[in-house]
C-alpha cells in the first residue's frame, strides 16, 4: 500500500540540493571548456571528474524532474483533478519566461560578438530558422541535433515533451502502479532510442536520454512513496556504496565502466537519488539552505551561464583584455557573474518577464471573471 506523503514531503530539500549541485557542475566546470582555457582548466586537480564527466549531470536533471513531477502531480492527474491546459500552463509559466529572456539576450550578445570576430561564440546556426525553433521550444531533439543560440538550454525542449507524455500516461491509467508499468516501457523506449545511434526528428539521442531518465525518475518516486514496505535505510547504504564504488572505478580504472552514459542512467544516478532519499544524514547535508536555494535557481543557472560566457568573451574581444581563462581569478569572476545574474533575474526580472510573456493571457482571464 502506498503511504501518504506529509506536506513536508512535497518539497524535498535534498532533491533541490542535488539540482543545485548538478547545475553548478554543468555551468562552472563542464561548460567552462567554452572558453578554451589557454593553459588547462583552473582547479582541474581538485575537480577532475566535474570537468571530464560533468555532462552527465543533465541526465541527473532529467531524472530529478521526473521525480518532482511524479511527487507533485501524479495524484491530481490520475484523479483528473487538473486539466491538461492547467498542467501545461503551470510548466510553461516556470520555464518559458526565463528561456525567452536569455535566448533573446544570447542573440544580442552573439550579434555583437559576430560583428567583432566574424563568427559566433562556440555555437553556430545564428539565423531566423533556428530562432523560430527556439521560440517554439523545438530547438534540439525535435529536428535533430543542431546546436543554436543558448544551446545548453536544449534540455528545456525535451522536458516539455516529457511533461506531455507524463500527463497523457497518467490521465489514462487507473492507478499509480499501472502508471509505473507504462513508465517502465517509456524508459525502455528511451534507452532503445539512445542506443540506436540514429538522428531523426524526435527519434534521436537527445530525446532518448531525456525520456529514459525522466521516467526512471518518476518510478523512483513510487519507490520512495512505498519506502516503509521494505528496509529502505539499508537499501540507501547499499546504493551509496554502489555510487562510491562507481566513482572509484571511474577515477582510477575507467576502462572497466563500459558505456558510461548507460551505466549512469541505469545504475549510478538512480542509486545516488535513492541514497540521498533513504539516508537521513546524507539528506540533511544536501538539504541545507544554501544548496536548496541553489536548487531553486537551477533552471536559471542552466539558462544564464552561456549568455554570461558570451558576454565575457565579447567584452574581452572589444576591450582587448587578453584574459587568461586558466587562472583561478577569471574562473571565480565567471562563477560569481553567473550566480549574481541568476539572483538578479530571480529578484528583479522574473516577474516582469512572466508578465511580458503571459500578460495577454492574464488580461483575458481577468475579463472573463468580470
Amino acid at each position: 500500500m502506498t503511504e501518504k506523503l506529509s506536506k513536508n514531503d512535497s518539497h524535498l530539500g535534498a532533491i533541490d540540493g542535488l539540482k543545485g549541485i548538478g547545475a553548478c557542475i554543468i555551468a562552472f566546470f563542464w561548460h567552462y571548456q567554452h572558453f578554451k582555457p589557454q593553459n588547462g582548466s583552473p582547479l582541474f586537480s581538485a575537480f577532475p571528474m566535474s570537468y571530464q564527466y560533468g555532462a552527465y549531470m543533465v541526465e541527473l536533471f532529467f531524472m530529478l524532474s521526473g521525480f518532482g513531477m511524479m511527487l507533485g502531480y501524479s495524484e491530481r492527474i490520475i484523479g483528473h483533478g487538473i486539466s491538461f491546459r492547467d498542467f501545461i500552463v503551470k510548466r510553461l509559466r516556470k520555464i518559458y519566461p526565463p528561456f525567452i529572456f536569455f535566448t533573446l539576450l544570447t542573440v544580442i550578445l552573439e550579434l555583437a560578438y559576430y560583428h567583432r570576430c566574424g563568427t559566433t561564440f562556440v555555437y553556430g546556426n545564428l539565423d531566423i530558422q533556428h530562432f523560430v525553433y527556439n521560440l517554439l521550444l523545438m530547438q534540439d531533439g525535435f529536428f535533430g541535433k543542431e546546436w543554436s543560440l543558448d544551446a545548453p538550454s536544449w534540455c528545456i525542449s525535451i522536458c516539455m515533451l516529457c511533461y506531455l507524455l507524463f500527463y497523457l500516461i497518467l490521465y489514462r491509467v487507473k492507478n499509480e502502479r499501472h502508471g509505473c508499468y507504462v513508465f517502465f516501457g517509456a524508459a525502455l523506449l528511451g534507452t532503445t532510442i539512445n542506443l540506436s545511434g540514429v538522428n531523426y526528428p524526435i527519434w534521436n539521442e537527445l530525446v532518448g536520454r531525456g525520456i529514459a531518465c525522466f521516467f526512471i525518475g518518476a518510478i523512483l518516486c513510487t519507490v520512495y512513496r512505498n519506502r516503509e514496505s521494505f528496509r529502505y535505510r539499508r537499501l540507501g547504504y547499499i546504493c551509496l556504496a554502489a555510487v562510491i564504488l562507481s566513482y572509484l572505478v571511474l577515477r582510477f580504472k575507467p576502462q572497466f565502466m563500459g558505456d558510461l552514459r548507460m551505466a549512469f542512467i541505469l545504475g549510478i544516478a538512480p542509486a545516488l537519488i535513492l541514497a540521498v532519499l533513504f539516508i537521513p544524514w546524507l539528506g540533511a547535508v544536501l538539504g541545507i539552505r544554501p544548496l536548496t536555494y541553489l536548487g531553486s535557481l537551477s533552471i536559471v543557472i542552466y539558462l544564464v551561464h552561456f549568455p554570461v560566457q558570451c558576454a565575457i568573451r565579447t567584452i574581452d574581444e572589444y576591450a582587448g583584455l587578453g584574459l587568461d581563462y586558466s587562472t583561478k581569478a577569471v574562473w571565480l569572476s565567471y562563477t560569481a557573474a553567473v550566480l549574481i545574474s541568476a539572483l538578479l533575474y530571480r529578484l528583479v526580472i522574473a516577474k516582469a518577464a512572466e508578465k511580458a510573456v503571459f500578460g495577454l493571457f492574464s488580461k483575458s482571464s481577468a475579463a472573463k471573471s468580470k
